[in-house]
């Protein structure tokens, strides 16, 4: 009869080799109930492992690191992956980076079986998708450890979160002190097909941060329309058309905030000595625009985000040390005390 493998031992346990291998050297990235299974296999099949086998898996330090992302080209998503390309560079030279997309809800799915079928990554960082229990259990299962980024804090697992009221609120609240109280909001439709929480509660700062003034909330104020530069264009244009157009714009990301400038050029209004524009996000052409917004360090949260995956794998409780510093008000170009109210 041939011996046993360690093919063999990763079939019984219905488990990639990789889980086989971490289990046999006493990793901690593997869940009890896949260890146990795994160990079962081991007994019931009588496996031996090979010793110069084992010492050759604990020299290679080669791995390969998912990211799970929607909207692949979008710009904040961009600079976070830039942050985390340059984490894994730097602490982790020898692994691979590997991205999953996610076009559409209904392609979540699919891509998590695509994870589990190629059997290739060790770890995975999820940025704003939220997965449901039995798709976080599945990835557990197969001892990946997970770690994201998302729009507010989660109980699933380690992540990463940006405090989109407060940033808002900070937003609101310097438009405010420089003496603006027609001020408006263009954001994003809510809630959106993936349930992403950001419009939402960019919104609620904005809200919060004029009740707190106690400046009104004005309903013909507010444009929610499809996250894009040329919506946000024609919101802008709707606002500034008004009889009372507002004084102050604050638009929930910075390509919306761009797409306000481009209205007010239209009509030939000076930014910003008769009209405010602060954005959210900082993205890198912020800055080459002039533009005032809200830093809420896109590129340091890829950075990390791998830092705590690093450390998930290594087993090193410190990633519970590791936060996202607070969003914070930068100024620039855009912003001036009103002219007349």
């Amino acid at each position: 009869m041939p011996p046993v493998t360690i093919h063999d031992v990763a079939k019984h346990a219905g488990v990639g080799i990789g889980t086989v291998s971490r289990v046999l050297n006493g990793s901690t990235n593997v869940s009890p109930r896949t260890r146990e299974r795994v160990m079962d296999a081991i007994r019931h099949l009588n496996y031996q492992p090979n010793s110069a086998a084992r010492t050759l898996s604990r020299r290679l330090r080669r791995r390969t690191l998912g990211v799970l992302l929607p909207f692949f080209a979008y710009q904040p998503f961009v600079e976070r992956l830039r942050g985390v390309q340059t984490a894994l560079s730097a602490l982790a030279p020898e692994d691979t980076l590997l991205l999953y997309h996610v076009g559409s809800p209904e392609q979540i799915e699919s891509q998590i079986d695509l994870i589990l079928d190629q059997r290739l990554i060790a770890a995975l960082l999820v940025m704003t998708i939220n997965l449901s229990a039995e798709q976080y259990a599945r990835l557990t299962d197969a001892g990946i450890a997970l770690a994201g980024i998302y729009d507010r804090p989660t109980d699933q697992m380690p992540c990463l979160a940006p405090q989109n009221a407060y940033g808002a609120q900070l937003a609101v609240q310097h438009l405010i002190a420089l003496g603006h109280r027609r001020i408006a909001y263009i954001g994003d439709a809510f809630p959106d097909r993936y349930g992403f929480p950001t419009s939402q509660e960019r919104y609620n700062g904005y809200c919060s941060a004029l009740r707190a003034a106690d400046v009104p909330l004005r309903p013909d104020y507010v444009r929610f329309g499809e996250h894009g530069q040329e919506v946000a264009r024609q919101l802008g244009g709707e606002l500034l058309n008004l009889p009372e157009p507002p004084t102050a714009i604050f638009a929930m990301s910075d390509m919306q905030a761009l797409g306000v400038l481009a209205a007010a050029r239209e009509r030939h209004i000076a930014v910003p000595q008769q009209l405010s524009v602060i954005g959210f996000d900082d993205l890198e052409i912020a800055q080459y625009v002039g533009l005032t917004t809200i830093r809420q360090h896109m590129h340091q949260s890829g950075t990390l985000a791998i830092e705590m995956l690093l450390k998930l794998l290594a087993g090193d409780p410190t990633w519970q040390a590791i936060h996202l510093p607070l969003p914070e008000l930068i100024v620039r170009s855009t912003t001036y005390s009103p002219t007349q109210e």
